[in-house]
């Protein structure tokens, strides 16, 4: 029986070696042709352009926007969309800074902002580069340590943030945002700089919002990324009444408090991501691991990150059916792996492009083979270079391309 078991092992191991040799060699991050990531309709809009080559860092395009109200990086292409749909938000806004009861507001008020605004709006900015915002660390080992904002740092925004509110002025920054159909926590600096602006001179000046808005900016479009428009809770309600909604949720699907805090504390888990996440986690009642998926987004340390986990979940809940539910989402390292009741094996990848790097091979050896006939899929947002397919496919997996998040 020994002998029998040896002689068991050493073929597992030959045949592990064997595989391991016939599998293609790594690759580098390329650069790529913008329109072999992003689409047509998304490249060649009115009012800006996009330059037409694009490097791959952490499987994400890194896409250069440029636009009358500034050149704006953009860190994948649902970030890239995110930018073109604030295009029209700045211009908006711009517009509504020099309306009459606005353009008296601004003037009169303390803070000076009126010309900042009209600078941000008419003249070009130095470009925002920026750092990458490192979702490639989510295929790599678990033990590489990925840096989350600290709670000290929440802590000092959320004390302001809370001055502003006794004050009305994040009420009306909300309002306006919404009215525009922006983001009020963008991070972009332009329409954040416009929307803190107008919101304080608002305030100062005692401008009717209801009478300042109705005219100007009705109408607009609410994108917030390539297939998701703004909560209205996020509009409606301050960052303390979603951050109590968010707590209540998580503890009902048996979240720790210690991740409970280290999610609803996390500043790059704004509500405008940490609602949606929220939400797609509570639509997969059946799936065990929802609390891991917790703990994986309240140690995310930059907005690429944050929103990489919104999408996953996002594509998790897509994968389910009524006939065929999710019922556990696993991670492997922070891959999350998710299973249905009938066995599929799904992998959501929302990234623009898969390359065959150290860590997806040892990935996809590690997890490729299962059972028999079982469906072992990874979903990509984007595409995947032909050696990543052609090494995927060896260890027993199925790539899909241009799936929905």
């Amino acid at each position: 029986m020994r002998m029998t078991k040896l002689l068991v092992l050493g073929f597992l191991a030959g045949a592990s070696a064997t595989l391991a040799a016939g599998l293609p060699p790594v690759e580098s991050m390329p650069t790529v042709d913008a329109a072999a990531l992003a689409s047509p309709q998304l490249l060649n809009g009115a009012g800006y352009t996009v330059d037409g080559t694009v490097p791959v860092v952490g499987y994400m395009g890194q896409f250069t926007l440029r636009a009358p109200a500034g050149v704006f990086a953009a860190d994948g292409i649902d970030m890239l969309a995110v930018r073109v749909s604030e295009l029209a938000a700045i211009a908006s806004l711009g517009q509504l800074s020099q309306s009459g009861v606005f353009a008296d507001a601004l003037a009169a008020s303390a803070l000076k902002t009126g010309a900042a605004i009209g600078q941000a709006v008419t003249r070009p900015m130095e470009t925002i580069s920026g750092i990458p915002a490192g979702v490639g660390r989510f295929f790599q080992s678990a033990t590489t340590t990925i840096a989350r904002a600290t709670e000290s740092n929440a802590g000092a925004q959320s004390a302001g943030d809370t001055a502003d509110d006794l004050l009305g002025i994040n009420k009306a920054k909300r309002r306006i945002a919404k009215q525009v159909g922006a983001d009020p926590y963008t991070t972009n600096p332009v329409l954040a700089k416009q929307l803190d602006d107008l919101a304080r001179a608002a305030f100062a000046g005692g401008v009717s919002l209801d009478v300042a808005m109705s005219v100007t900016t009705a109408g607009v479009a609410t994108a917030i990324s390539a297939t998701a428009t703004v909560s209205n809770l996020v509009w409606e309600r301050s960052p303390e009444d979603v951050r109590t909604l968010n707590e209540q949720r998580l503890s009902a699907m048996g979240v720790d408090p210690g991740t409970v805090r280290a999610f609803v504390t996390n500043r790059w888990l704004t509500p405008t991501l940490s609602v949606p996440l929220v939400e797609g986690l509570v639509g997969l009642p059946e799936a065990k691991g929802r609390a891991a998926v917790v703990a994986l987004a309240s140690g995310v340390g930059s907005e690429g990150e944050a929103r990489f986990v919104v999408n996953v979940v996002n594509m998790a809940r897509r994968i389910g059916t009524q006939g065929d539910p999710v019922v556990a989402l696993d991670l492997k390292g922070r891959i999350v792996v998710v299973r249905t009741r009938a066995g599929r094996t799904e992998v959501p990848a929302p990234v623009d492009y898969v390359v065959w790097t150290e860590p997806v091979k040892a990935f996809a050896e590690q997890e490729g083979r299962g059972p028999k006939g079982a469906a072992r899929n990874v979903l990509v947002t984007g595409i995947s270079s032909a050696v990543a397919r052609e090494g995927l496919r060896q260890t027993g997996w199925t790539v899909r391309e241009r799936s929905k998040s």
